[in-house]
């Protein structure tokens, strides 16, 4: 069995890194050691990328979760907690994959405890996702504002109806009752069973987490593309809920030059409250790598 490169309730993928993603919207981030140089540069090469595709006029879905929320979340509003995340391929009882989020203070650390080379900080007080390499002992900073733009071109880049079929841009999420939601599109069905949190702005951070997490996918492509779970996760959010249990079955048949996938998960979800000893020393070792760790260009940093 594949290992499972996991990073947050968003990013499901087979650990294959030939994503669904077609290659014509898939850019990568050219990152400079300056903000307004990799705005610049960001905005000139995903431009001239997307304009090769974009026939006439064409209007972005409304991939928009990000900018409801604000880029930012109220320290005063949001309580600390730990969300701790496994998948299991369906009939394993050992999990492929143990992932968590560890949310304090308007920052959220991503740690992959089945993988722990990575550790991924999204900043929501500084509009930063900061990605850092413990073997490399490097970091790279990705704006927050510039995923969003890059999210919307993407998106507008894909006119024809069955592409935005396949690739879940379409996708419409369907209520079960019971607080449980299905969403299909080509190949994919997502059925989440969402529970209500203890305070309403942990469905909205983690709802930003995976937001997030989704839109750094489109440019550092794991597995499915994000378009159907940014869906997903609108509806959740719309809800004030937040998903702790999920089956998702992907049987992707290699139509339009993509990837054969075939799989058949269960995802499991639980949250505690606080920040128990082990989750702030994941804290103060994230802060210390992104104080110490040489920052590189985006086209350097692991793949």
């Amino acid at each position: 069995m594949p290992k499972m490169n996991w990073m947050g309730p968003a990013m499901l993928s087979l650990s294959t890194r030939n994503c669904q993603m077609p290659n014509h919207i898939r850019p990568r981030l050219p990152l400079a050691p300056r903000q307004t140089a990799f705005a610049s540069g960001l905005v000139r090469s995903v431009a001239a990328f997307l304009m090769l595709l974009v026939g006439g006029s064409s209007i972005a879905q409304e991939f928009r979760l990000a900018n409801h929320l604000g880029g930012k979340t109220a320290k005063a509003n949001t309580p600390d907690f730990t969300l701790t995340t496994k998948i299991y391929f369906a009939g394993e009882r050992k999990p492929n994959s143990v992932h968590k989020n560890i949310f304090a203070e308007g920052v959220i650390y991503s740690v992959s405890e089945s993988d722990p080379r990575f550790l991924t900080v999204f900043d929501l007080n500084q509009s930063m996702i900061v990605l850092l390499d413990q073997q490399t002992k490097t970091r790279c900073s990705v704006s927050m504002d510039e995923l969003t733009r890059l999210t919307a071109r993407a998106d507008a880049a894909v006119t024809d109806p069955t592409r935005r079929d396949r690739l879940g841009m379409n996708a419409k999420v369907n209520s079960l009752g019971n607080l449980r939601y299905e969403m299909t599109y080509p190949g994919v069905r997502y059925e989440v069973e969402g529970v209500v949190p203890p305070s309403p702005a942990m469905a909205i951070a983690n709802a930003q987490l995976v937001d997030w997490a989704c839109r750094l996918n489109i440019v550092r492509p794991r597995g499915l593309p994000p378009f159907g779970r940014m869906r997903l996760n609108d509806e959740l959010w719309k809800q004030s809920l937040i998903g702790v249990k999920t089956k998702l079955s992907i049987d992707r048949n290699g139509a339009e030059g993509e990837p054969v996938m075939k799989a058949n998960l269960n995802i499991e979800s639980a949250w505690s409250e606080g920040i128990d000893d082990d989750a702030q020393r994941q804290i103060d070792r994230a802060m210390g790598y992104r104080v110490v760790y040489k920052q590189v260009n985006w086209n350097k940093f692991a793949d």
